[in-house]
């Protein structure tokens, strides 16, 4: 199996969430065939730091998070491809968050489960895995 991670769950899986993820999921994760994280997750991870709304001090700086998460879980970072962008905008507006509906895009694409505690990502038909 192929995974994507929600940027909720790359929070968790670094223990920068308050929700953690079951062992269910971290087994899935150890698992999985391939583990890819967005690039918009980095992106999404920048703008809530430099807005005080996401502290990453124990790693030091976003791209240091970004650059160890990679590393210790064997993650493999995904561009976004400009038709995926635009696939994101012909989804059902279930969800308002453009980095979701990217994830949401890319998850669709490459037929990929996605690990997220997000509800609203089983309207668009993707499998979850939270």
């Amino acid at each position: 199996m192929e995974l994507i991670l929600d940027t909720c769950g790359l929070l968790s899986l670094v223990g920068l969430s308050e929700r953690r993820l079951s062992k269910q999921v971290l087994h899935g994760i150890e698992e999985a065939e391939q583990v890819y994280v967005s690039s918009c997750s980095l992106f999404e991870i920048a703008i809530k730091n430099k807005k005080g709304n996401l502290p990453v001090r124990p790693f030091g700086t976003v791209l240091e998070l970004w650059d160890a998460a990679v590393e210790e879980y064997r993650l493999t970072e995904l561009d976004i491809a400009a038709c995926c962008f635009f696939k994101s905008t012909e989804l059902p507006d279930h969800h308002g968050d453009p980095f979701d509906r990217i994830i949401i895009s890319e998850a669709l694409s490459r037929k990929l489960a996605v690990v997220t505690y997000d509800a609203i990502f089983d309207r668009y038909g993707v499998e979850t895995i939270d």
